[in-house]
């Protein structure tokens, strides 16, 4: 059972609280406490009391009131705040007593953060990000601002506004990566918030430029083929020095040249250059001649010439003598 004394004492406490005993002074407040509102936006603010046995309960501000009432509580609709500071009150009368609230709206203006990347980021070639943002508050005050640019593979960095920055000599491995930008404006116990974002590209001038070819001995009559790779962000452009303007092929997007039948007009410096709106680079492979190659047919050829000559000297030879063993024979005859 509850104990009597105690029960006696809660008793006594809620007298006090109600009309006829000792209560508690009504009191008014007024929400958000601390009003704050982007400039040439609209506020709602409400003032409530405390005790619903008041005569009078109302605000009293500089400005054409608006709102809506209820029981304990009144509201304030501002459409358009167009002051950076506005003073209000709300006050509330109960009998002879009467109790008053003040607060003051604060506004502000608060543009977004942009990222903005200095140039083109080059691999090897040191890259300025920068973020800016921009806010102003009511006067005299500056703009609690701060700023925050993190991403990209860097370490963060953090700088008053109205601006940020990163230096850094860009690498291969951050292309694509993304960068933000966190801006935070501080307006008494409230925050504003806002950020960006953008992705980083970073280019590449032509490197690793290589010219291979399968053989770089030839002879005439070989097939020749020689080929260029190269890197680069965007890809390089291929273009090739030969030694001769004789008859050549290219292939697959200008990184392979054929040559079918070659002559010794083909044999020198094969030059491949990779080009593109960051650079230029070069490689280069010599193919050498070593004379024409044997073929086959000839030495038949040659043993056929020379048994058709040495037939044709036998017969020769042999009506030779045959007609002049017959001249010897009429002219031994007795006239």
């Amino acid at each position: 059972m509850m104990d009597p004394c105690w029960s006696w004492g809660a008793m006594a406490l809620l007298c006090l609280l109600v009309p006829g005993g000792h209560p508690v002074p009504c009191r008014v407040s007024i929400s958000p406490e601390e009003p704050t509102v982007e400039f040439g936006t609209s506020l709602l603010l409400n003032c409530t009391s405390s005790c619903r046995n008041y005569s009078q309960l109302s605000w009293e501000v500089s400005i054409t009131k608006m709102g809506t009432r209820g029981p304990g509580w009144v509201s304030l609709s501002i459409p358009n705040v167009t002051d950076w500071s506005l003073e209000l009150q709300c006050f509330g009368v109960f009998g002879e007593h009467r109790d008053i609230a003040a607060t003051t709206l604060h506004a502000y203006r608060f543009s977004p953060p942009q990222i903005y990347l200095e140039g083109d980021a080059v691999v090897g070639k040191e890259t300025r990000v920068t973020c800016n943002a921009s806010a102003q508050v009511s006067p005299p005050d500056p703009p609690n601002l701060r700023l925050t640019l993190r991403g990209g593979g860097l370490p963060p960095s953090t700088h008053p506004g109205p601006s940020v920055g990163l230096a850094f000599t860009a690498q291969p491995e951050q292309h694509g990566q993304e960068m933000t930008c966190e801006a935070v404006l501080r307006l008494g116990r409230r925050t504003v918030n806002a950020s960006a974002a953008v992705t980083l590209w970073v280019w590449a001038a032509p490197h690793d430029v290589w010219v291979w070819a399968p053989r770089t001995v030839f002879t005439t009559g070989d097939n020749l083929t020689v080929m260029c790779r190269a890197e680069g962000n965007p890809l390089p452009r291929l273009r090739w020095e030969l030694p001769t303007n004789a008859s050549w092929e290219l292939r697959d997007g200008s990184t392979t040249v054929t040559i079918p039948a070659a002559q010794r007009a083909h044999g020198g410096t094969y030059r491949c250059l990779a080009e593109n709106r960051y650079g230029a680079g070069a490689a280069s492979v010599d193919i050498l001649f070593q004379g024409s190659s044997c073929n086959p047919l000839i030495p038949v050829v040659v043993t056929l010439a020379v048994a058709t000559v040495l037939v044709a000297l036998a017969v020769s030879w042999w009506l030779y003598r045959a007609r002049g063993w017959k001249l010897m024979q009429d002219g031994s005859q007795p006239g």
